[in-house]
């Protein structure tokens, strides 16, 4: 096979079928958590009932967080490939495809990568570490402020030993992200590493303030989607309230941050921690609604836009 078959065989045949595999995976983790149809049906009374205004800004959020990440991947490829805001966006959809359809979003680099040069795909992998990272500390941080809540207002061994767990975690990470250059000096005295060190020396040129930019934008983005939960849960008649509710549900981010799932299994997870947060702690009027928003962000937040991406997939030229 030539050099010019091969490229359209990965162009017209490949790209299509990728595409293809990422919709139906898509496809089978929504027939699998739930009723959808259901879901749909109690949304659209809700509509006609009066809440538009509420259900539209929770639909805008959406598109929102999708930007805000896409601004933080653009910021990091300006060391890497500097490209437009629109091909960062696409790229941050592309991402959140893959991420969606493997364990724990191992995926989010690969689909991201699709979109640059074979030289810079090895330096962009890496950098999504940073962006990532980021995000993390972000979801570690109201998480701490959840634990703190929640051992003051439901005592108990497990919320004592789940805060001193992620105390000492967000320091290791918090310490780890400030000094992310130190891990290229470490790699490059690792013989075994020679072949990606010059690769791994990206991480020396982020500056401590475009660090902790990425870090402002990621609790922008957190603030985003917690609203989002908040607005959604209590159109739907949750009934929680702003102060304790805006602390838990940033408390269940964080828990579905650190609990390692698999695809097929993520939703199942974020219904168990919201029962468990808002439901057994009396603390919502409705469980189904809690469950119903924990369930439509998800669509909002992750579905949605990695279908979208799955479809911006037919016009990469993955092979240059």
């Amino acid at each position: 096979m030539n050099k010019i078959t091969k490229k359209k065989w990965l162009n017209y045949v490949l790209a299509p079928a990728l595409m293809l595999l990422l919709l139906w995976l898509i496809y089978r983790q929504i027939q699998a958590k739930g009723d959808f149809t259901g879901q749909w049906a109690d949304f659209k009374r809700h509509w006609q009932e009066g809440s538009k205004f509420l259900l539209l800004a929770v639909m805008l959020l959406a598109p929102a967080n999708w930007m805000l990440e896409a601004a933080k991947w653009k910021m990091l490829l300006q060391k890497i490939e500097p490209v437009p805001f629109r091909k960062a966006f696409a790229s941050t959809l592309t991402g959140i495809a893959f991420s969606l359809v493997t364990p724990n979003k191992i995926g989010d680099f690969a689909g991201r990568i699709l979109y640059l040069d074979d030289k810079n795909k090895l330096r962009a992998a890496i950098a999504t570490l940073i962006s990532n990272l980021s995000q993390t500390l972000i979801t570690y941080g109201f998480g701490i402020a959840g634990l703190v809540y929640f051992n003051f207002t439901y005592p108990g061994s497990w919320p004592r030993i789940a805060l001193g767990a992620a105390l000492l975690s967000a320091a290791l990470l918090l310490l780890l992200y400030l000094r992310i250059d130190r891990v290229a000096g470490w790699a490059e005295h690792r013989p075994w590493l020679r072949k990606v060190i010059v690769s791994v020396r990206i991480l020396k040129r982020y500056s401590r303030k475009e660090l902790l930019q990425l870090l402002a934008i990621s609790f922008i983005r957190f603030c985003v989607y917690n609203l989002q939960f908040l607005l959604l849960a209590n159109v739907l008649g949750a009934g929680l309230p702003w102060g304790a509710g805006f602390l838990l549900s940033g408390l269940m981010f964080w828990l579905i941050t650190v609990i390692p799932s698999f695809f097929l299994a993520d939703l199942g997870v974020r219904g168990y921690i919201a029962g468990l947060l808002f439901t057994d702690t009396g603390l919502a009027a409705n469980s189904m609604a809690v469950l119903a928003g924990s369930y439509m962000i998800w669509l909002l937040n992750l579905v949605v836009p990695a279908i979208i991406g799955s479809l911006l997939l037919i016009t990469i030229r993955i092979a240059r």
